[in-house]
């Protein structure tokens, strides 16, 4: 058991060496002729240090967001859609492609750069839409999601009234129609039966008539 869990530590401790190297090469991209990453050069004031570096970045951020709206709507988009952010994954180049193979591959989009620079260079010609237009239509949205409440319960109402005349329509069909067309079965049934016992009587009449 003593031997697993030195086993373990071991393996812990050697991947942790491993994740370790990995960053002071991301920190500082140099390493020896044995693959060594080199270690970062220590800072030579407090100020130069990771931390307070990251604490001024992050204040001249909060400083520039304060002064410029655009930095701000991209710090709130930021915030509320971060996948928007994420970088794309890169895909694996196949290894098995020569310089003239990726050369044509590079070369048939060619044609889309220049449609793709004329599109860019289209949007500054577009006109800035006025204020004022933008402005009411942001002050009819209340009203835009009134109406669509209002659409959403008439389509309620719209299907409970189906509801009810399917319903409706079936209660009429099974009271009117098969309903009434019972009734008739039985009232025939029954004048056929006055009608069989009229002609017994009649056949009798005759047959005593004759009799006599």
């Amino acid at each position: 058991m003593a031997l697993e869990n030195d086993a373990v530590a071991g393996a812990t401790i050697e991947l942790l060496d491993s994740r370790l190297r990995r960053l002071t090469y991301l920190l500082t991209g140099d390493a020896n002729w044995t693959g060594i990453p080199t270690a970062p050069a220590k800072p030579a004031s407090l100020e130069d240090s990771v931390s307070r570096r990251l604490l001024s970045l992050e204040r001249g951020l909060e400083e520039l967001s304060r002064n410029n709206p655009a930095v701000r709507d991209v710090l709130f988009l930021h915030d509320r859609f971060p996948d928007l952010f994420r970088p794309t994954p890169a895909q694996n180049i196949p290894e098995n492609l020569t310089t003239q193979n990726l050369a044509s591959i590079v070369l048939s989009y060619a044609s889309a750069f220049p449609e793709t620079a004329s599109r860019l260079t289209s949007l500054n010609d577009l006109p800035i839409p006025d204020a004022r237009t933008s402005a009411s239509l942001i002050e009819l949205q209340p009203r835009l999601d009134k109406l669509a409440q209002t659409q959403e319960d008439q389509a309620k109402q719209i299907s409970e009234l189906r509801i009810r005349t399917a319903r409706a329509l079936q209660r009429w069909y099974e009271v009117a129609l098969l309903g009434g067309g019972e009734c008739w079965a039985e009232w025939e049934g029954r004048l056929e039966d006055v009608e069989r016992e009229v002609k017994r009587q009649e056949v009798m009449r005759e047959r005593r008539a004759k009799e006599l």
